[in-house]
């Protein structure tokens, strides 16, 4: 049985480690961090335009602008409050378009653009911009239903461009470090992922505050935004609190389960799981959200492990966010900005399983083979290492990327078949939380289905 120490989980943990510190002694060794390029001359710049500029819209703006390599050309979102704070936040350069992101799509002068609507809108969004002649950065959950995944692919395809689905966490230094660590042996054969995404606060249940000034018909615009989604009446609730309502959201499956999914399947090289199995309900946040507060799946793959995941948005006394990786081996936790890789000692208890046996036959066997080793294996130092992140962000990075691919018509690493592939794991969930069955992998048709 191979353990590792110490100083065996350091030599083989220090080679590759850019944009990471290691704790050792108690101490941070930082280790030296990759910079980001230089900034790009005006003409080398990608040109880019932002559709929907809610929450997520304004932190994309600001990490592209990190970036040093576009040009921030126009915003078209359906509140005209977003397009204002666009202005503040590019100095009044950008140019603005409510509530007609068609008439954007069809500028010349755009290489790309970055999409933050609702995920309902994902769908028509990248379909309509990819047969613009734009390249496409899409947030994720990728897709809204399971079905509008095959429909993508085949549109990047058809009209050559590139797309990056939006779960940045793969690429940051840390979640590359520990596919490294895992791809190592280190760990042994990992067989299974404990997975938890957590929160205790009504604006983490998605009850977002709603503008004062908003005015149906005046500053927003309820058709525009309500798109192909079911007609309804004006909703104010509907727009800025979207993910409580499966019309326009998946809720914590696509939300934050979809963020573990992608990482997983990064780190441990996956595509999509077999099947899924999941249950949950609504146990205490009674406020008209159709959603669960609390759900829990089971995912089985094809490549040897199973994943257990759950959220709650009714405590978040555990870590918020969090992956443990149990192998054979050792282990690996990955938690928020960091993570620890400890060596397995594992001891047989013979002790407790033979006692019933007569003394003279517990010695007899205790003598045979290497039954006395392994139950009092040798003490070995504590193999515990930890990684913590540090330098640029993975938003700045994962965006660095796709500017980088629009230049040089490279593929994505997080293209469309990855993220349709994360977040059809994610529809799995809901599907098998809805129907009350177990939901498995299609692969002749790239879809789920029940069992």
């Amino acid at each position: 049985m191979s353990l590792f120490s110490r100083r065996e989980f350091m030599r083989r943990s220090t080679v590759g480690a850019a944009g990471l510190g290691m704790l050792v002694n108690g101490n941070w060794i930082p280790l030296e961090a990759s910079p980001l390029p230089p900034p790009a001359g005006p003409n080398d710049r990608v040109n880019v335009a932002f559709i929907g500029f809610g929450i997520r819209g304004n932190i994309l703006m600001e990490a592209v602008k990190k970036t040093g390599q576009a040009n921030l050309v126009a915003v078209s979102d359906c509140y005209q409050g977003h397009l204002t704070r666009a202005k503040e936040r590019t100095d009044g350069k950008i140019e603005t378009n409510f509530a007609n992101y068609k008439a954007l799509l069809d500028r010349k002068d755009l290489d790309a653009v970055i999409l933050a609507p609702p995920d309902h809108q994902h769908l028509p969004m990248v379909l309509d911009a990819l047969a613009a002649g734009k390249d496409v950065y899409i947030e994720k959950p990728m897709t809204h239903r399971v079905e509008d995944g095959p429909k993508m692919i085949e549109a990047v395809r058809r009209y050559n461009r590139v797309l990056q689905a939006g779960s940045q966490g793969r690429s940051s230094f840390l979640q590359k470090k520990a596919r490294e660590v895992i791809a190592s042996g280190q760990l042994g054969k990992v067989t299974k992922v404990i997975a938890s995404y957590n929160r205790n606060s009504s604006t983490g249940a998605w009850n977002y505050p709603i503008p004062p000034d908003l005015k149906e018909g005046v500053n927003f615009n309820w058709k525009e935004w309500l798109g192909n989604a079911p007609k309804c009446d004006y909703d104010p609730e509907r727009v800025f609190r979207y993910r409580k309502y499966w019309d326009y959201s998946g809720g914590i499956s696509t939300d934050l389960f979809v963020h573990l999914i992608t990482s997983i399947h990064f780190i441990l090289d996956a595509k999509v799981p077999t099947s899924v199995t999941a249950a949950g309900g609504i146990l205490v946040r009674k406020d008209g959200r159709e959603v669960p507060d609390t759900l829990d799946a089971l995912f089985v793959y094809p490549e040897g492990f199973n994943v257990n995941m759950g959220s709650t948005l009714n405590n978040a006394s555990t870590p918020e966010q969090g992956m443990v990786f149990l192998g054979t081996k050792g282990s690996l936790s990955l938690m928020g900005t960091s993570f620890i890789v400890a060596a397995e000692n594992p001891k047989e208890g013979y002790a407790y399983s033979i006692d019933s046996w007569p003394r003279d036959l517990q010695e007899v066997y205790m003598n045979m083979g290497d039954h006395r080793v392994e139950a009092n294996p040798p003490i070995i130092e504590d193999g515990t290492v930890t990684y913590k992140d540090q330098g640029t962000d993975s938003v700045v990075l994962h965006l660095l990327e796709f500017l980088d691919c629009v230049r040089s018509r490279k593929e994505c690493s997080e293209n469309a078949v990855v993220g349709h592939h994360a977040a059809a794991a994610g529809h799995m969930i809901n599907l098998s939380f809805r129907s009350g069955k177990k939901m498995v992998w299609d692969e002749s048709n790239d879809t789920a289905r029940e069992a």
